[in-house]
């Protein structure tokens, strides 16, 4: 091996490890009922879908997920019986009932019952009383603050 060829080996491994992180989070919308479709139910966002479910960013992945995202990680990245009647968010609506799945009947590949209602890690209604007295803290401004929502964001869980 001469010496050209060291980096050239070294760039295609770094480009190939980018490459399978950048995929492989995108892919677990399709393991939920509407991944896609999450809707956000800030009025300032009401035409956008979330992207990072499992995190408290619409767009992209933060460090700390939201309690959606740390139970499907607790369920093996799979929608289960359990994840789907759980209510991660504990606004009292299952997250099953949150992503068009009520009966928690969906299989991957399929097409849910009902579109999705609400997002199964985000307490709504988004910044109510009700919401901060069960500890969620997240509010339609942290979309548009990022790092200063009284989220910590960097936080790991």
């Amino acid at each position: 091996m001469t010496k050209l060829e060291s980096p050239g080996i070294i760039l295609l491994i770094s480009v190939v490890c980018v490459l399978v992180n950048v995929d492989c989070y995108p892919g677990f919308r399709k393991k939920i009922p509407n991944g896609n479709f999450v809707p956000c139910n800030c009025s300032n966002h009401a035409s956008m879908y979330w992207v990072a479910v499992g995190h408290y960013s619409i767009n992209e992945g933060t460090l700390r997920k939201n309690p959606f995202g740390i139970d499907f990680r607790q369920n093996g990245t799979r929608w289960t019986q359990s994840l789907c009647k759980g209510d991660s968010d504990r606004d009292g609506k299952s997250n099953g009932e949150e992503l068009g799945d009520p009966n928690c009947t969906w299989k991957e590949g399929q097409t849910p019952d009902f579109p999705a209602t609400g997002h199964p890690g985000i307490c709504e209604p988004i910044g109510s009383k009700f919401c901060k007295d069960r500890g969620q803290l997240f509010t339609c401004d942290c979309l548009e603050k990022g790092q200063s929502c009284p989220i910590n964001l960097n936080e790991k869980n």
